[in-house]
């Protein structure tokens, strides 16, 4: 029965009654040899030896098993046609060029914005020289921007819901928040003479005012984080960042080139996809076509499979509901360094410890010679 050398110590040990029994002059052979493993180490019980060798019937054999390396879980999203991107509510307010009057109001939800030459309350607007100035300092009052106390009165705060993005002499476009259609029911009115609004709220439809579109059916969720898909990034017309949303990019391959570089945190943040938004913990985003994206899981090994993948998405689908379907996830062999094992085609060693989730074994096949 072979015996387990269980530390350097003992192999030294081992060394020193070789060393000796040849400067006896006696035969070194393999009960000689057995004998000394059983003097050396008494106490050393008889198991299967997790050096990866024994001695059995006299000769040395290596442990007979096929040690494998881990290998990540991946699944596959694939896109067979168009998907519905969020997108926010925008509308134009236009100026005939006559500048606005005294005490005349805009209001854009539950704020009344009111036209002064004389500023005396929070939200008041400054008359400018022009139509177009007035303009300005509206844009400046919604943003809360510019010079408090000049443009617009200093108490003023931004506007909860919309921001003031593109400017001219004569239109002011506002842009809601967030993407959706919540904020198409924003109020948009005025009873300024010189001052007229598409429609009266916000995502109306009519002329410059623009719906916002759901973003109830633009998600990818990975393990619980969810990303959405967005015709325009919400800080992209000045409002906040948004942290995972995802630039559609008028094309599904460009949404999924872009939802791959937000997974990975690639380039670039605040253009492709939103700022704030950092690297997936889970999964890495590789392999990807104009129709297909591959993500796989960090961890190797078949704890994978507990990652779990959601679209609601049009057109668009995973190959499961968790990964493991495009690639299999596989446990590793436990091993030691420098552990060897073989089996009827290959010698296997371990280069370095081995986990279920690691690769450290590596391989080279048997031939005669």
């Amino acid at each position: 029965m072979g015996k387990t050398i269980r530390s350097g110590a003992d192999r030294s040990k081992l060394m020193a009654e070789q060393i000796r029994l040849l400067d006896s002059g006696s035969l070194i052979t393999a009960e000689t040899l057995e004998g000394a493993i059983a003097e050396i180490a008494g106490d050393i019980v008889d198991v299967e030896t997790p050096l990866g060798d024994s001695v059995a019937n006299g000769v040395l054999t290596l442990v007979d098993k096929t040690p494998v390396n881990a290998v990540a879980a991946a699944g596959k999203i694939t896109s067979s046609g168009a998907l519905v991107a969020g997108s926010h509510a925008t509308s134009k307010l236009t100026s005939d060029t006559v500048n606005n009057s005294e005490d005349e109001i805009v209001t854009i939800g539950t704020t009344v914005y009111r036209w002064r030459t004389t500023l005396a309350q929070a939200y008041d607007v400054q008359i400018g020289g022009s139509a177009a100035a007035s303009l300005d300092n509206l844009m400046a009052a919604i943003n809360a921007s510019g010079t408090p106390g000049t443009e617009y009165f200093a108490g003023t705060l931004e506007h909860p819901d919309v921001v003031a993005f593109t400017n001219t002499d004569t239109t002011q476009i506002i842009t809601a928040r967030v993407p959706g259609t919540v904020p198409n029911t924003i109020v948009t009115t005025t009873d300024g003479a010189h001052l007229s609004w598409p429609a009266a709220t916000l995502g109306d439809g009519t002329g410059d005012s623009n719906p916002g579109i759901t973003t109830a059916a633009s998600h990818v969720v990975i393990n619980g984080r969810t990303y959405s898909f967005v015709v325009e990034l919400s800080e992209t017309s000045g409002a906040d960042a948004i942290v995972d949303q995802i630039l559609y990019g008028g094309a599904e391959a460009n949404a999924l080139d872009n939802f791959e570089l937000a997974i990975n945190h690639g380039a670039t943040e605040g253009t492709e996809y939103s700022t704030g938004t950092v690297i997936n913990p889970d999964v890495t985003a590789g392999t990807n076509t104009d129709t297909t994206e591959i993500v796989t899981a960090k961890v190797a090994g078949v704890i994978g499979h507990d990652i779990t993948i959601t679209t609601d998405c049009a057109n668009t689908a995973w190959d499961a509901g968790v990964l493991g379907t495009e690639v299999t996830g596989v446990d590793g062999t436990v091993g030691f360094a420098r552990e060897i094992a073989s089996d009827a085609a290959y010698v296997y060693v371990c280069t370095a410890a081995n986990t279920i989730a690691d690769g450290n074994w590596e391989r080279t096949a048997l031939t005669s010679y």
